[in-house]
């Protein structure tokens, strides 16, 4: 039952990516905000990152949370390995 007590949970971060996925989850940890990781164990089901995690936070929580997290990039690059070798480097006949 839903009462006008209860407090509503608010996302703060989404991510697809596991590092950033430890990373928030440290971070938030180190700061004593409790969070839900919604999404986190289909995360481990589909191994195609299928799913993204939102982290959810307490409305009292959300404005420190979206602070704390603001300098999170979801820019980290995976990239393919590195054979020493460019796409330059091949010559079409």
């Amino acid at each position: 039952n839903y009462s006008e007590d209860s407090e509503t949970l608010v996302t703060v971060y989404t991510t697809w990516n596991h590092a950033l996925i430890a990373l928030v989850k440290s971070m938030l940890d180190d700061a004593d905000i409790r969070y839900l990781a919604k999404g986190e164990n289909l995360q481990y089901a589909e191994p195609i990152f299928a799913f993204p995690v939102e982290f959810q936070v307490m409305q009292r929580d959300e404005e420190f949370a979206r602070e704390l997290l603001k300098d999170v990039e979801e820019s980290i690059e995976i990239d393919s390995p590195d054979d020493g070798e460019s796409e330059d480097d091949y010559e079409e006949d």
